[in-house]
């Protein structure tokens, strides 16, 4: 059974690639990666190196692609949204998997990384890492409304990697073309579920709220048996607090700095990740 990582990788998220890829050996099982970016690979690739990443398994797909052969990921985009493109991110994630013809897709957003070995697939069966027993309110009720199923675990899927099959993928294609008619990713969008916005983010207009990890975890759960792996979260809102980490009571690393411009920058000037080795003597210190 073949499993691709699929590093879905935006330009504000360079150095936090960069970063939490210092720790990519944690993420066993993985055949090879592909980058989905609107990047280039004579971008990227040279940066990658500089960090000493090794990518001669790995490859590039551009966002151009997604737009070219699914041009409905713009319906994921609604003018009184103070959110903006946020929602378009998720259906552009998801129409990559649709063009991946591995067995296994993992999603992985680079802004968290693991510093304790995870593998998404064992035995043949998807390995799901989770928030246990966690629900976020934005997406309660989503999963129902779209497919009429209840939702499947107490548990979270939204930890930034999560395992899809592709055969999964193509039953819920086929699902929602008999329930909603018309495509895949519109009749995702469309039935969703809404929430009015609290100010000062709107004026309690309804906007839509969608989580592709949550979906396609739950999906997952109705196809077939998975097992559990319990994500637990150190999350860092500033980077003076990755000097906290206590690695005997988190397993998993996620940036969660409010203003990315506090957050880890890219100097193009210099080529480097500021204080890059200060941020990662830190992290491995904890892990010793």
């Amino acid at each position: 059974m073949s499993t691709v990582r699929v590093m879905f990788l935006a330009r504000y998220r360079i150095p936090h690639a960069l970063f939490s890829l210092q720790w990519d050996h944690y993420l066993q099982g993985i055949d090879r990666t592909i980058v989905a970016t609107p990047l280039t690979r004579e971008e990227l690739w040279p940066m990658f190196e500089r960090y000493g990443i090794d990518t001669s398994t790995w490859d590039l797909v551009s966002d151009d692609v997604v737009y070219r052969d699914y041009p409905e990921v713009n319906n994921w985009v609604f003018p009184d949204d103070f959110r903006t493109y946020w929602l378009r991110q998720q259906a552009i994630k998801l129409a990559f998997l649709d063009l991946i013809q591995e067995d296994v897709m993992l999603m992985h957003d680079p802004d968290t990384f693991m510093i304790e070995p995870y593998r998404c697939v064992q035995d043949g069966v998807l390995n799901f890492m989770v928030l246990a027993n966690t629900t976020q309110g934005s997406y309660d009720g989503m999963f129902a409304a779209i497919t009429g199923l209840p939702r499947q675990t107490p548990h979270c899927f939204v930890t930034e990697l999560v395992p899809v099959k592709r055969t999964h993928l193509q039953n819920l294609k086929q699902y929602l073309q008999q329930r909603h008619g018309g495509l895949w990713l519109d009749a995702l969008i469309e039935h969703c579920t809404s929430m009015p916005t609290i100010p000062p983010w709107g004026t309690g207009n309804l906007i839509k709220w969608f989580s592709e990890y949550e979906f396609m975890g739950n999906w997952a759960l109705t196809q077939e048996p998975a097992t559990f792996q319990f994500q637990r979260r150190f999350e860092y809102d500033s980077l003076d607090k990755l000097r906290d980490l206590d690695a005997s009571r988190f397993n998993a690393v996620c940036d969660a700095v409010p203003d990315l411009t506090q957050s880890m920058q890219y100097d193009y000037a210099t080529g480097r990740v500021v204080d890059f080795d200060r941020y990662r003597a830190w992290v491995n210190a904890a892990i010793r």
